[in-house]
C-alpha cells in the first residue's frame, strides 16, 4: 500500500507503472491519492511518496528527485491583471495567488523568493486556496491567480498556451521529493523492490 500526492500520481507515477509491471508482474500495488498528511503506522500504508523536507523524522527519507518551481499564471489572468513585477505584488491590493493550504495548519504556503542577494518571504494575497494539488494546479489555469508550480506541472500547460511563466528572474527553492517507509529490518520484498524501483525510474 503506496500513498502518493494527487499530480505527482497522475503525470509521474501511474504513466511509469507499465514498466512496473512488465518488470513485477506478481506484484499488486495499491494506491491512496491525496496530498494529505498520511501516519504510515495508523493508516497501515507502506510508503509514502512527498514533496518538501520530510516532516516525520522517524521515517526512512529515501530521495527521488529535486523539482525546480516557478511562478506561472494564465493569459486570462494576466490580461485583467497585469505581469507582475515583484513577488512583493502579489502580496496585494493589484495582485494576488492561489492559495496552496497545509492538510496540517490549514494555513497557505510560504515561498521564498531570492534575486542576488534579496531573499523575501510570499504568501500572497488569496482568495480561493485549496489542500489538493491537482485543485490547485486548475485554479491557476482557471485565472483564480498566481500559482507556484513544479516545473512537472507547469510544463504541459506552459505547452499549449493555458499558463505562462511570470517573474522568471527571482528564484525559488528546489523541492525536494522523497519515499518513505518505516525503519524495518524485516521490510518485505515487495516493498524493497517497489522502492527501488522509484529511486531508479522516477529518480
Amino acid at each position: 500500500r503506496i500513498d502518493v500526492p494527487g499530480p505527482y500520481a497522475r503525470l509521474r507515477l501511474v504513466p511509469a507503472l507499465p514498466d512496473f509491471h512488465a518488470r513485477y508482474p506478481d506484484i499488486q500495488l495499491d494506491i491512496g491519492v491525496s496530498d494529505r498528511e498520511v501516519d504510515v503506522i495508523d493508516d497501515n500504508v507502506d510508503c509514502v511518496i512527498r514533496g518538501g523536507a520530510p516532516a516525520d523524522p522517524a521515517l526512512v527519507a529515501r530521495p527521488l528527485a529535486s523539482l525546480s518551481i516557478g511562478f506561472h499564471a494564465s493569459p486570462a489572468y494576466l490580461q485583467r491583471f497585469g505581469v507582475p513585477a515583484h513577488p512583493r505584488a502579489l502580496e496585494g491590493p493589484d495582485h494576488h495567488m492561489v492559495g496552496f493550504l497545509s492538510p496540517r495548519t490549514g494555513r497557505a504556503r510560504v515561498f521564498i523568493a531570492q534575486r542576488g542577494d534579496e531573499r523575501i518571504e510570499v504568501q500572497g494575497r488569496h482568495a480561493v486556496g485549496f489542500d489538493d494539488g491537482n485543485a490547485y494546479l486548475a485554479a491557476g489555469v482557471a485565472g483564480l491567480g498566481v500559482v507556484a508550480l513544479p516545473s512537472y506541472m507547469a510544463e504541459p500547460h506552459v505547452a499549449t498556451g493555458e499558463l505562462r511563466p511570470v517573474l522568471q528572474d527571482w528564484q525559488l527553492p528546489p523541492m525536494p521529493m522523497h519515499v518513505m517507509f518505516p525503519p524495518n529490518r524485516h521490510m518485505s520484498q515487495r516493498l524493497r523492490v517497489f522502492i527501488d524501483w522509484a529511486v531508479e525510474v522516477l529518480g
